[in-house]
């Protein structure tokens, strides 16, 4: 298997090898098995549609969840962006 690579990337690459002191097929295969392994590590997006009735059922016993029901949507965007000020986080 091969890729055509922009010369930037290849650039970089070969860096990468000779600071790892490997050649560049070793580091495209090091860098390709952590990047999949890390994916792999990572929790799967939530899906953006209606929950169904078991999520519901599972939610309604959250005691985050039941703490959090009592307020109004304006509430939680009003804590959210305190929380995102306190920290320092941008809104983007």
């Amino acid at each position: 298997m091969s890729f055509d690579l922009p010369a930037s990337v290849e650039r970089d690459l070969e860096r990468y090898a000779q600071d790892e002191h490997i050649t560049p097929a070793e580091a495209v295969a090091k860098l390709v098995q952590n990047a999949l392994k890390d994916r792999e590590s990572k929790p799967q997006p939530i899906a953006t549609g209606p929950l169904t009735e078991e999520e519901w059922a599972k939610l309604r016993v959250d005691p985050t969840f039941i703490f959090f029901s009592r307020f109004s949507e304006s509430e939680i965007d009003e804590m959210e962006a305190a929380s995102r000020d306190l920290r320092g986080i941008s809104r983007d």
